[in-house]
């Protein structure tokens, strides 16, 4: 009986994974990117209204820079107001309006 117990802890456990709701979260948003004092902000390719505020998880927000003034796609997770970016692709050297 124990080891039936060893065997169903694990079980439990995988259904409650808080990785599995991490990718969940993973979204991609494409935009204007842009810098506001400190911050990088990425702009909605309609109106060029901010839609969110970036921050590097993996790497400097210093490397946000590149692509000020371009279209880019940024991949990663949103918390609050601040979207926390794994990865960005450069779509266009502009951005369309």
């Amino acid at each position: 009986m124990i080891a039936a117990v060893g065997v169903a802890g694990p079980d439990s456990k995988r259904s409650k994974d808080p990785a599995g709701k991490a990718k969940a979260a993973q979204q991609q948003i494409t935009g204007c990117l842009d810098q506001r004092a400190e911050a990088y902000v990425l702009k909605s390719e309609k109106d060029m209204t901010a839609v969110t505020t970036l921050k590097g998880k993996a790497f400097s927000d210093d490397n946000f820079a590149r692509y000020v003034g371009h279209t880019v796609t940024v991949s990663g997770t949103m918390d609050g107001d601040l979207f926390w970016v794994t990865k960005i692709v450069n779509v266009a050297d502009t951005c369309s309006r």
